[in-house]
């Protein structure tokens, strides 16, 4: 229990100081914030030898050869594990009337839909959300939601940046599977590998022609996609903030991002 505790004080504090490059001196929305753009470009480039060597030939076989209602019903299993994680985030936005709606559709799919694979909540009225820490840190964070922080290239995640880092480290430490996995002694690591790997091919099936778009459209690809995502991310924040509607808008752009 002890070195359990040790070890999310030590996430919480790498969390906190991520979170304080977000606050830290608002470059506001003109451009991105890259300052360790070399070691970040490096890393891009493993990312594209493993994308080319690996992911993007499964993702091609994934979506030519798999049948399609096979393949959206992986995509509302692996939607309804990530449903109590939303909640969480939609409570600490200060929505829980949202978040019972989330929890509702999480029961209701994982029973009268099969663990999942079928999303009959959608059907009972019960719309899909999708939240994660950070767009909750960049609700409440009092700078422009272009300025992430600092910009990061995570090895095969893809693009990101200090408030999304941060987010990513939150949504892991709060994940109820994770958490009740480790309570049970279920091995864990084989859990979140399958878990994690379902969920890298599903989206890299469904990036593939507007990730080649943008390569084959971009001067500079890296640039390219550091201005996407960043935009992307801003976007779905600023809906947050302004509660608008944008959501055609935001599906389409929402093909630029790679996997979270």
């Amino acid at each position: 229990m002890k070195r359990k505790a040790r070890r999310s004080l030590v996430a919480m504090a790498v969390a906190a100081a991520l979170m304080g490059g977000c606050a830290s001196g608002d470059t506001g929305a003109a451009e991105v914030w890259d300052p360790i753009e070399t070691p970040n470009r490096f890393l891009f480039s493993l990312n594209r030898v493993v994308d080319i060597i690996a992911l993007r030939p499964v993702a091609v076989i994934y979506r030519d050869w798999v049948p399609e209602p096979a393949q959206k019903s992986v995509r509302n299993l692996l939607d309804n594990l990530g449903e109590p994680v939303t909640a969480i985030n939609e409570v600490v936005q200060g929505e829980p009337g949202r978040a019972a709606t989330t929890m509702a559709r999480f029961l209701v799919n994982s029973t009268i839909g099969i663990a999942g694979l079928f999303d009959v909540a959608t059907s009972l009225g019960l719309e899909r959300t999708k939240e994660d820490f950070g767009k909750t840190i960049g609700l409440y964070a009092g700078v422009e939601p272009e300025n992430g922080g600092f910009y990061l290239m995570l090895p095969v995640i893809g693009p990101s940046n200090a408030r999304d880092g941060t987010g990513l480290m939150m949504d892991y430490l709060v994940d109820p599977f994770r958490i009740l996995t480790f309570n049970l002694a279920i091995d864990w690591t084989a859990y979140q590998a399958a878990r994690y790997g379902m969920n890298v091919i599903d989206y890299r099936s469904r990036t593939i022609f507007a990730l080649d778009d943008l390569e084959k459209n971009s001067v500079d690809y890296y640039a390219a996609l550091r201005s996407a995502y960043t935009q992307n991310r801003a976007d779905l924040i600023r809906q947050k903030r302004e509660k608008t509607d944008t959501k055609s808008e935001l599906e389409r752009r929402d093909n630029l991002a790679l996997v979270r």
